[in-house]
């Protein structure tokens, strides 16, 4: 067994926590000796996204992933620190910035308070953070311009990308065994993006059989008011996302100064113009070429009966 972070929990009180915690009930089907196992063994990744049109220049997916009994304890410690005065039910960075929702007449200095304790609080649990971001004008150029839906939508790349490098990233660390990817639910984008990600995994079985044995056979969908990891997830995209929109102003640095014990994945992407055209270009060439091996087509015939 490896001897990484990614066997091991950091949290105290572990063997005392009932072994289906609040917010963990999709391993309530689940008999008692795997749910036990799949408590204590598997590390899970939550991500959500941040920005879009009108939302500033950049869109990003942000993952922290970790070790599910960390998560357990994180969501303890997190919706603790919420209930605290003046306290709030559920954390959205968006409300948190604006002054808006519950975030409604909090003076700066009292809300900046609750971001520091929250981000010390996401230092303390999660383990590694992934990205990915995207360059909207960029991406209006290209990928929105040249493919069918629902490729050439903003969220379909990052959503495949923050998967695979996930897995690229769990496997550099030790991990041997699959992990679980839980996004906030997007209902319009979600769906289709995740339609074809049995085709994605038809390709990392192809191209990278070592970390296809660990990435999830499905992503998983949640609210961030189900699953609260999720909201820390939020934290983390805004304050990306508001990194690259603001390089030289960038106020809200902080937050993420303060995850020092996390490790940034060296498999986190930026797409901008070039890198975007580069992508398409190739994968139009490989499709000309006949160069599409078979399972490819067969994992897309499989999902949308089409034999092109």
């Amino acid at each position: 067994m490896s001897d990484s972070w990614i066997f091991r929990s950091r949290s105290p009180g572990v063997a005392n926590r009932p072994w289906l915690p609040d917010g963990f009930s999709f391993l309530s089907g689940l008999p008692e000796a795997q749910r036990r196992r799949r408590y204590l063994m598997p590390i899970q990744a939550f991500v959500d996204e941040s920005g879009g049109k009108g939302q500033g220049r950049n869109f990003v997916m942000a993952a922290l992933a970790g070790h599910s009994e960390a998560w357990a304890n994180f969501t303890d410690e997190w919706r603790e620190c919420l209930a605290q005065s003046p306290g709030i039910r559920s954390f959205k960075m968006r409300e948190a910035v604006s002054g808006r929702g519950q975030f409604h007449g909090w003076p700066a200095q009292e809300r900046n308070a609750l971001l520091l304790k929250l981000a010390r609080i996401i230092n303390q649990y999660a383990r590694i953070a992934i990205f990915s971001v995207a360059d909207l004008e960029a991406h209006a150029k290209t990928w929105e311009k040249t493919n069918e839906k629902p490729r050439n939508e903003l969220y379909f790349w990052p959503f495949h990308n923050i998967i695979m490098a996930a897995g690229f990233s769990l496997w550099d660390a030790g991990l041997r065994e699959r992990f679980e990817v839980i996004f906030d639910e997007n209902v319009i984008f979600g769906p289709r993006a995740r339609a074809w990600y049995p085709v994605v995994r038809a390709v990392c079985k192809h191209k990278e059989p070592d970390v296809y044995t660990i990435i999830p056979v499905d992503p998983i969908f949640r609210t961030d008011d189900e699953l609260l990891p999720l909201q820390a997830a939020d934290l983390v995209a805004w304050c990306i996302r508001r990194g690259h929109d603001t390089r030289d102003t960038n106020e809200y640095k902080w937050p993420l100064q303060e995850l020092s014990s996390i490790s940034v994945s060296e498999h986190s992407q930026y797409y901008d113009f070039d890198r975007m055209s580069a992508i398409w270009e190739e994968a139009k060439r490989l499709s000309r070429d006949g160069h599409v091996p078979d399972e490819f087509n067969e994992a897309y015939r499989t999902i949308f009966g089409d034999t092109r």
